[in-house]
């Protein structure tokens, strides 16, 4: 069968997770894909990685650093021959037969869907902590997917891109993941920004159903590194770029630090959604964009 979608993992110290999700693709999902692993780890947990997947994976790439997110994702979409390319996170495995059949009828029926992000039924509070919504169990049936489908939104605008579907098409009509917010944080916000600003809807929803381990990578982050100062550079990014996010933007203009005017200019500050925010860029006079695609590439 010739690929349609290629699954591309950042992996950095998650071999248990990175394992677990590519058996699970190889039992639940039809010969259709390639999947390709970077991993920015040490060179003995790559050796003990590839050790244990070996060929289940197409391609390995081992940079010399840690490339981050978004530029580790960059590299897989530039190698991709694929009509999908799946942003996946290293702690999420599939769970039942039908679930690729079930996006595919998802973007059938949703002509400007650039990308699709199956939910999960572990999540994480405003605490950090997990929180865990149905029973983890080591298979699941038919039933217990319909329980799920039924308790969580089916659909939603906007997402978190931890396995995120998307059409190749996109990505070179708007551009790659932003490398300007380092190792991880905002850059799936700015994807989905640009990305209406294209045309294209990302959305998610239990239409599809994942197990996601929330964090498995953020919350054993090297010394010297912390999730929290990830995500306050990723924010701090968004809002030189795109301006303040829409809540935000009403406290401001409800404690007068901003006018009326101020937040018209920003459509009421952007959201998750890719609505709202500066209809380009704020810094597009200081930083070199190329082709209004509105992204920057690191050099290795």
């Amino acid at each position: 069968m010739k690929p349609i979608n290629t699954f591309i993992f950042p992996c950095l110290n998650n071999i248990e997770g990175l394992v677990k999700s590519v058996e699970s693709l190889y039992k639940y999902t039809p010969d259709n894909f390639q999947i390709i692993v970077v991993f920015n780890g040490t060179m003995n947990d790559y050796l003990s990685a590839h050790a244990t997947l070996n060929d289940k994976v197409h391609l390995w790439i081992k940079p010399y650093r840690n490339l981050g997110f978004g530029k580790s994702m960059n590299q897989g979409i530039k190698l991709a021959l694929t009509d999908f390319v799946t942003i996946a996170n290293d702690d999420v495995e599939v769970l039942y037969d039908s679930w690729w059949q079930d996006v595919m009828d998802i973007f059938d029926k949703t002509p400007n869907l650039g990308g699709f992000n199956p939910h999960s039924f572990i999540n994480k509070k405003h605490t950090g902590d997990r929180a865990i919504e149905y029973e983890i169990k080591d298979e699941y049936t038919k039933e217990d997917i319909e329980k799920m489908q039924k308790f969580f939104p089916k659909w939603y605008v906007g997402c978190c891109t931890y396995f995120t579907i998307c059409k190749k098409a996109m990505f070179d009509k708007i551009g790659l993941f932003d490398e300007s917010f380092g190792l991880g944080s905002g850059e799936d916000y700015d994807l989905a920004i640009r990305a209406a600003r294209g045309g294209y809807l990302i959305a998610g929803g239990s239409l599809v159903m994942v197990k996601h381990w929330w964090g498995g990578t953020k919350d054993n982050m090297p010394k010297g590194e912390s999730n929290y100062n990830l995500i306050a550079a990723g924010n701090q990014r968004l809002t030189e770029k795109w301006g303040n996010h829409c809540q935000e933007v009403e406290r401001q203009l409800a404690d007068g630090r901003m006018t009326p005017e101020q937040a018209s200019e920003m459509k009421g500050g952007w959201s998750v959604s890719g609505a709202g925010g500066y209809d380009e860029p704020a810094d597009k006079d200081k930083v070199q964009y190329a082709d209004k695609k509105w992204f920057q590439e690191i050099n290795l």
